[in-house]
């Protein structure tokens, strides 16, 4: 019995909605197999990954919240 064969008797015996998860992970398998022939195209969202990290140590919360506190009374003034 070959592994398709198996995997369509198993897949019979489930309910609906674990069929659905075993078709959701096939797709998934599938895009990513499908991804990984094509390369990712330059100016996606992808290359900008780290272009809003600041330089040195990230902020702590206080700092955050300082931040984010004098945003909101610039926006609203």
């Amino acid at each position: 019995m070959t592994a398709a064969e198996k995997l369509h008797q198993l897949i019979q015996t489930l309910p609906e909605n674990q069929i659905q998860e075993v078709l959701d992970f096939a797709e998934f398998i599938q895009q990513k197999q499908l991804s990984s022939i094509q390369p990712i195209p330059s100016g996606t969202l992808t290359g900008l990954r780290g272009i809003a990290k600041r330089p040195g140590p990230a902020p702590s919360d206080d700092e955050l919240q300082a931040e984010y506190t004098d945003y909101l009374t610039q926006k609203y003034q």
